[in-house]
């Protein structure tokens, strides 16, 4: 069987593009968040009470869908949402003994494997475009990276310890959540796959932490400013928009487009925790952009080419 074109529905919009990169900026917030909710919470516990109030939220939003669902958004909604799920439980556990750089940096891989992801599971594969912007933000990535990853010792930082492990896992675990609600979202009510998504991950947080015996952390010891930013923001008005957004582009287009997070991590943790950008990062920075720039304008370029050769 020949693989198919991994390209946009006909009503893909600039919006569903800026939206994704919106997504990205609010996720570039949350890494060093979550490194120091880690302080006072377990992974688990953190994980039930997000997903508990941002499932809360969306389904009082959208109270008025729920009475027309459909058992195919129920069905899509609980596969994008194991997937979903399984990414930020492992990215949490990993976040428990990685820095929130190094596991910024592992989350993204998830930008290269997601093409890969989408041929096993739909036989799909990316335009040229779409395949030199993921070459692009990779080469980023790993530049941006550097200077965290290899220290002046050399090679030390190339070996994996579990939480980077957990945190790879976590990388997978999100492709298969791109590619999966590109396709539910495309027959599905995005707000219902939304809720459903929500709810099996606060399950799965819930079920977790009753088969550690309950909760280890007092209420009033709960960083509940940063648990309601993350449920709130975060999840609630994040996953929402995702689910929207993926069903208007592609699943290698998607990834690029968040491949830009990392920047986004750096700018925040320069504005409030004085960190500052080095030179390979700035690298990195660029070829991130130029892999997002080329993935947007490659169809607009090929077509005024044709164009000029008419």
């Amino acid at each position: 069987m020949t693989p198919a074109r991994d390209t946009a529905p006909a009503g893909r919009s600039v919006a569903a593009d800026l939206t994704l990169l919106l997504i990205s900026a609010i996720w570039g917030t949350t890494f060093a968040l979550l490194r120091d909710s880690l302080r006072h919470i377990h992974p688990v516990e953190l994980m039930a009470l997000r997903f508990s109030i941002g499932g809360a939220i969306v389904a009082a939003v959208y109270a008025r869908r729920l009475p027309k669902t459909k058992p195919l958004w129920l069905r899509d909604g609980a596969r994008t949402g194991l997937f979903l799920a399984a990414g930020y439980l492992f990215q949490v556990i990993g976040l428990a003994t990685i820095t929130a750089s190094r596991s910024a940096f592992l989350t993204s891989t998830y930008v290269p494997m997601t093409p890969f992801v989408a041929y096993l599971l739909l036989r799909t594969r990316p335009d040229w475009g779409g395949a030199l912007g993921v070459i692009l933000t990779t080469l980023g990535l790993v530049a941006f990276a550097a200077r965290a990853q290899f220290g002046a010792g050399g090679g030390a930082a190339l070996s994996l310890g579990a939480g980077d492990l957990w945190t790879l896992a976590c990388a997978a675990a999100f492709a298969g959540q791109i590619v999966y609600t590109n396709v539910a979202a495309r027959r599905s009510d995005f707000a219902v796959v939304t809720i459903v998504q929500l709810a099996l991950s606060a399950a799965v947080g819930w079920g977790l932490v009753i088969a550690r015996g309950g909760f280890s952390v007092p209420m009033d010891r709960v960083p509940w400013g940063v648990i309601l930013y993350l449920a709130t923001f975060a999840t609630a008005f994040v996953i929402t928009l995702q689910t929207w957004a993926l069903g208007r582009t592609t699943p290698t287009r998607a990834a690029v487009i968040f491949s830009t997070e990392p920047i986004f991590a750096a700018i925040f943790a320069g504005l409030f925790f004085g960190e500052r950008m080095g030179g390979l990062e700035i690298v990195g920075a660029g070829l991130i952009l130029a892999g997002v720039l080329t993935t947007e304008l490659w169809f607009p370029m090929v077509g005024w080419l044709r164009r000029r050769r008419a």
